[in-house]
């Protein structure tokens, strides 16, 4: 009822002064669901800045574990002399990259919980629309589901970033391996 009494209001007046643009009325929940909009859209882009930087530092482990393969390649060929089969190996450099992966992890989780500890609640548009409920603020948590989404994300960087030199270690001929200086 209001709704439609506000627009009467401004219908007499756009018409007495011929500009459809003469009156506006905004109230606070067209203001939220404009925020809301907002909000989901820096959602969006910090979620795939997120899981761009998550794959660049993959490229970082992928990197970490050829030149461990580089630099072990006669203890790969030992191994393999001594009865390791392939999938030993291979086994052995993927669980080593979701360890390092792992460890990464972790130690972004404990900066994570301090930065979310220390900064809080941000204020963002309350105090400009006039929202006593503070809706509008900016609020960092770190919930399950956050944990749950990156913990995925780092197993399969982890084991994306480990398959390849995985591959090359289980690959190596033990005979030129043990050569190999």
């Amino acid at each position: 009822m209001r709704r439609v009494q506000q627009r009467g209001l401004a219908d007499g007046f756009e018409r007495r002064h011929r500009d459809e643009r003469a009156l506006q009325i905004n109230d606070s929940a067209e203001a939220r669901a404009m925020v809301g909009g907002m909000a989901t859209g820096l959602k969006v882009i910090l979620v795939f800045i997120g899981t761009l930087t998550l794959m660049i530092g993959g490229v970082g482990v992928m990197n970490i574990m050829l030149v461990s393969v580089t630099e072990r390649t006669r203890e790969i060929g030992l191994r393999k002399a001594l009865g390791a089969r392939r999938r030993h190996v291979l086994l052995q450099f993927l669980a080593e990259s979701l360890v390092i992966t792992g460890f990464g992890g972790v130690a972004g989780v404990v900066l994570t919980a301090i930065v979310v500890n220390i900064a809080g609640v941000q204020p963002f548009l309350a105090d400009l629309i006039g929202d006593p409920s503070r809706g509008t603020d900016i609020t960092l948590a770190l919930t399950p589901d956050v944990l749950v989404t990156t913990t995925l994300i780092l197993m399969i960087t982890g084991i994306l970033s480990g398959l390849w030199p995985a591959f090359r270690a289980s690959r190596l001929d033990p005979i030129e391996a043990l050569r190999y200086e």
